[in-house]
């Protein structure tokens, strides 16, 4: 397994930003698919509305079920749009979070989560289940043992 997690863990106030999404159901093995057409959609739905992304695209997970994994994915924006068809108005989560960087290919980043997991049960911090990923570069022209993803457990205030 290549991947490097900068395992400094740090605990970070997320602060919500307006955002448009897709929020579904999938099997993890279709995630890959899913988000290439989805963060496409939502790109060029921003573009026909004369903007563009305010920053990088993120995935929210609310569950850990590969077989039945809920996300909403998509991109923050400068300020609040409508969204049309399966393109929501949302936002970023917000809320205390323990972050840590990952670096290497987005299949193999279970042990960068387990980390966390072990780090917040030895500081008796309770995740609520809710993660977040960060993705910081892009993985069409980044080798993907280059890949960074910022990794947030929301945590039980």
């Amino acid at each position: 397994m290549d991947f490097e997690c900068s395992f400094s863990p740090e605990i970070k106030d997320l602060v919500s930003r307006p955002a448009l999404t897709i929020r579904t159901r999938t099997k993890v093995s279709g995630i890959t698919p899913l988000f290439q057409e989805g963060y496409g959609e939502i790109a060029r739905f921003l573009k026909e509305r004369g903007t563009h992304p305010a920053g990088p695209p993120f995935a929210l997970y609310f569950n850990m079920d590969m077989d039945d994994l809920e996300v909403e994915f998509g991109f923050p924006v400068e300020a609040p749009l409508e969204g049309s068809g399966r393109i929501i108005a949302s936002s970023t989560p917000s809320g205390k979070a323990v972050t840590t960087l990952y670096i290497g290919p987005y299949n193999e980043v279970e042990p960068a989560y387990d980390s966390l997991m072990k780090w917040c049960t030895d500081n008796m911090l309770t995740p609520t289940g809710r993660a977040c990923e960060v993705y910081l570069n892009d993985p069409s022209v980044t080798p993907e043992e280059l890949l960074k993803t910022e990794i947030s457990l929301l945590l039980a205030e």
